[in-house]
């Protein structure tokens, strides 16, 4: 509801109403965000928050800040297997495309910060596997962006989802349940041919 109601305000607002694109339920951002220069177009997560630590992991949204795909051809849905595969074989720095979030605090509409993935200073890793990074945006409030180059951001971002999901396995899954390490890169290649 939170996230209508926000790209309602801004289709109706004068100054931004030529600029914000709806985006169906599930894609990757709430909207999309046309420049000034009508071409130029920015994917956005609309992240009501009181200022708690949210979930903030898209894999499609990491694929376009971290790739020189267009929107379109980035996959709704996929499995981690994929996003590296689509980050290596596409991987390019390009400055100010990141995938975007705008925080609004529920508490006090007006505290509103507009920030790039790879920007953002306060990502927690999590050993949740729906749920690998989250970002405090309590702490994220009281900081300027960061600024990262594409390895640096690599390395928090998806270093930091490759951490999580590691945590997992080890502190959640029974050790018998985990294959061991001479048929493991063999199922695993046949787990990443699927977009689970």
């Amino acid at each position: 509801m939170d996230e209508g109601s926000i790209k309602r305000a801004l289709q109706e607002h004068e100054l931004f109403k030529d600029h914000i694109v709806d985006e169906d339920a599930r894609k990757f951002g709430d909207m999309v965000i046309i420049d000034y220069d009508k071409v130029t177009t920015y994917p956005v997560n609309i992240k009501t928050s009181i200022g708690s630590t949210d979930n903030c992991f898209s894999k499609a949204g990491m694929v376009y800040a971290f790739t020189d795909l267009p929107i379109d051809d980035i996959p709704k849905a996929m499995n981690l297997c994929k996003m590296v595969k689509l980050i290596e074989t596409h991987g390019k720095n390009i400055p100010n495309r990141d995938y975007w979030f705008l925080c609004i605090d529920k508490n006090d509409s007006a505290n509103v910060i507009v920030r790039g993935a790879k920007q953002i200073n306060c990502w927690v890793e999590n050993i949740n596997p729906s749920n690998v990074l989250q970002v405090n945006w309590k702490r994220e409030k009281t900081m300027p962006a960061m600024d990262r180059t594409w390895d640096e951001a690599y390395e928090v971002i998806i270093g930091g989802a490759k951490r999580s999901t590691q945590g997992f396995l080890q502190k959640s899954i029974p050790k018998e349940w985990l294959l061991d390490a001479s048929s493991q890169d063999e199922d695993n290649d046949m787990l990443c041919l699927d977009d689970m």
